[in-house]
């Protein structure tokens, strides 16, 4: 995670200590989780929904394919973890469909224009 430092720390870069401390590293898990949610999506979208097995005695069949459960349990820690940075940050939520991530990991501004719908 060692290069997802400086981006956590810029993100940081308005709080004070010891919050500061804490949300660097909360920052850096929260970028380490995007990545590897990336990644996931990546080797799932190239796979089924459902998967043949084969446990070995006559025991075939079909089952789901329990990447789509990894990825889904990563993405509520990431969810939650996000959360919590943006609390922390003291970034608000803009009711627009989007939940600010874009600015949260730019370190930009924490709202954007509501989208014209």
């Amino acid at each position: 995670m060692s290069d997802a430092r400086p981006r956590a720390e810029a993100i940081c870069a308005s709080l004070q200590e010891p919050t500061r401390a804490r949300a660097v590293e909360l920052a850096e898990n929260v970028l380490w989780m995007e990545q590897k949610l990336a990644n996931a999506r990546e080797v799932i979208g190239r796979s089924s929904v459902a998967i043949p097995y084969d446990n070995g005695g006559g025991q075939r069949g079909i089952r789901k394919n329990p990447a789509f459960d990894g990825y889904n349990s990563l993405m509520s820690s990431y969810t939650k973890a996000l959360k919590q940075l943006c609390e922390m940050l003291g970034v608000q939520e803009v009711d627009d469909g989007d939940d600010g991530l874009d600015s949260i990991i730019a370190g930009a501004s924490t709202t954007r224009p509501r989208r014209a719908g």
